[in-house]
């Protein structure tokens, strides 16, 4: 079955998968606030859905190009998590976040995130 998953532009924020070296790079750019959620949500079910279809070991996220997150998307994040922490451990994957050095609140949020399975969870800025 072929992933559905590509690139979701709302305007003030974007997801943009990448693939390239048989891995799965999602970007994510602009202002991710409320106007964002269910794009977001949607977007890493499908995220989810292809890592398990391509039996991938790792998704990286790259926040760099960020600019906010509110504390809503970070939900659709705990809410992945937690469907990867669902999976037999077999079947999971590991998340890498990387986080820009210059945004100091992407880390900070990105530490906390990863409290909630820091066997699967690796940051790298």
């Amino acid at each position: 079955m072929a992933s559905e998953l590509g690139e979701v532009s709302l305007g003030f924020f974007t997801l943009t998968p990448d693939r390239a070296g048989g891995g799965l790079t999602v970007r994510l750019s602009g202002t991710a606030d409320m106007r964002a959620m269910e794009a977001l949500d949607r977007f890493l079910r499908q995220v989810h859905d292809e890592a398990q279809q391509r039996a991938l070991p790792e998704v990286s996220v790259d926040m760099r190009p960020l600019e906010f997150m509110n504390s809503s998307c970070f939900k659709a994040f705990v809410a992945w998590i937690e469907s990867d922490l669902e999976l037999p451990e077999e079947r999971r994957y590991r998340i890498r976040f990387l986080s820009s050095p210059e945004r100091r609140w992407q880390h900070r949020s990105l530490v906390a995130l990863s409290c909630f399975a820091t066997e699967l969870i690796h940051l790298q800025e």
